[in-house]
């Protein structure tokens, strides 16, 4: 393996700068010109993260002829966006990481002339107006739906086209950077961010037992035969991880490798800051997990801002309080729309947030469809409340079938 040490991997990596010509040839009016008021979640507080969006402006961005989003609250950690398929969510997702990021991608991804993004927000401390990345918010990571694939290891994390920022979110051949060749140089250098990064994907998946350095050249995974069971299995290599362990390991990993060359005074990831940007979060994961994640990042990263695309409504039962819920619409005269959906979700259960605004299915749509017969459907909240009401039943088809005497203990049943 190379000597090379991992600030060379870094240096090389932050002086990549690939010549691109803008597309643009036309000037065009600033969109945001005053820094708006801030808004909180929680008025008596009024804590701010380091790094979040207060209002989007997008004009002329593949589907969208113009759409405005003000008054986010500067407090919301996580901000969800959900719709149709086709209705636009991607476009979105990377009209804002144009209005962040800039100009370094726009040759690969910008096609109108008339386009126009600008994006305020808070920045450290400081109110910063971005329009089409001018000045470039650098604290910031963008992942699209192919998440699975890391560099190769020989690679040593050297950028290249497909390693870029934003790439991944425009391209379903992204690649991420190789967190387990960062880890190997971590250890063998004894940085203490071998360790600090290795209890951050062992709390993130408490169902791996540890993640080893094997032969001081090859990083093993040792899982767990259930989530809290002693009991492990051989050590395995990344490859032969189940997909969401790999989309999991190579998303955070590449956050962390990103987040720490933008801030390498920070060691520790609560102090890390920015924002990220996820496009369909639910992708490869259970929905235990899917549940999971939002908690679990927010654990992790309390000080970055999550902006996600989600077509599932799991991840929402595991919103973090102060969370902003945005539906995308769209229509052939308005083009795609933001929709910010104020309700309070955190007393909803599933069929509630499915039949809310943020989903809008109606009550058939909840319906079985081969169910025959609408009395039959059971409308118990839990599936154990459907085995209990069937054992009670049981029971009584046989008390009525037989000539005893009402029993005491006739709706006992054995605690579970």
């Amino acid at each position: 393996m190379s000597t090379m040490s991992s600030n060379d991997s870094l240096n090389e990596r932050a002086t990549f700068n690939p010549v691109v010509t803008t597309c643009f040839t036309i000037p065009f009016p600033r969109l945001l010109i005053d820094a708006s008021k801030e808004v909180f979640f929680d008025d008596t507080y009024q804590t701010s993260l380091p790094c979040a969006i207060k209002q989007i402006h997008i004009e002329n961005y593949q589907g969208i002829i113009k759409t405005r989003l003000t008054a986010i609250p500067v407090d919301a950690q996580w901000i969800f966006l959900t719709g149709e398929n086709s209705f636009g969510k991607t476009s979105v997702l990377q009209a804002i990481a144009i209005g962040l990021f800039g100009k370094q991608d726009k040759k690969r991804i910008l096609t109108e002339e008339a386009c126009q993004i600008a994006i305020e927000l808070k920045n450290n401390g400081v109110n910063q107006i971005t329009q089409l990345g001018k000045p470039q918010f650098t604290h910031f990571v963008a992942y699209g739906p192919s998440r699975l694939e890391i560099q190769n290891q020989h690679a040593q994390n050297k950028m290249s086209e497909k390693l870029t920022t934003t790439y991944g979110l425009f391209n379903v051949d992204g690649i991420l950077l190789n967190i387990e060749y960062e880890l190997l140089l971590w250890y063998l250098t004894k940085n203490p961010k071998y360790e600090i990064v290795k209890a951050t994907l062992l709390k993130l998946m408490p169902s791996l037992a540890d993640i080893q350095i094997k032969n001081n050249s090859e990083v093993v995974y040792i899982e767990r035969e259930s989530e809290n069971s002693d009991n492990v299995y051989e050590p395995i290599t990344f490859e032969k991880l189940a997909s969401g362990y790999r989309s999991l390991i190579a998303m955070i990993g590449d956050m962390l490798i990103r987040f720490y060359e933008q801030q390498p005074q920070v060691i520790e990831p609560k102090g890390l800051s920015g924002i990220v940007l996820i496009d369909e979060l639910d992708l490869h994961f259970h929905p235990k997990w899917q549940r999971k994640l939002p908690i679990l990042l927010s654990e992790i990263f309390p000080q970055v801002q999550f902006i996600v695309s989600t077509h599932s409504l799991i991840p929402f039962l595991g919103a973090p309080k102060n969370s902003v819920f945005l539906k995308v619409n769209r229509n052939q005269a308005a083009g795609i729309q933001l929709e910010r959906i104020n309700i309070e979700i955190k007393n909803l259960l599933p069929n509630s947030l499915l039949t809310s605004p943020i989903f809008d299915l109606d009550g058939e749509d909840l319906k079985q469809e081969n169910n025959e017969n609408i009395s039959e459907v059971r409308t118990e909240e839990t599936y154990d409340e459907v085995q209990l009401n069937d054992e009670i039943k049981a029971r009584l088809a046989a008390f009525e079938a037989s000539d005893r005497d009402f029993p005491d203990d006739l709706f006992e049943t054995d605690a579970k």
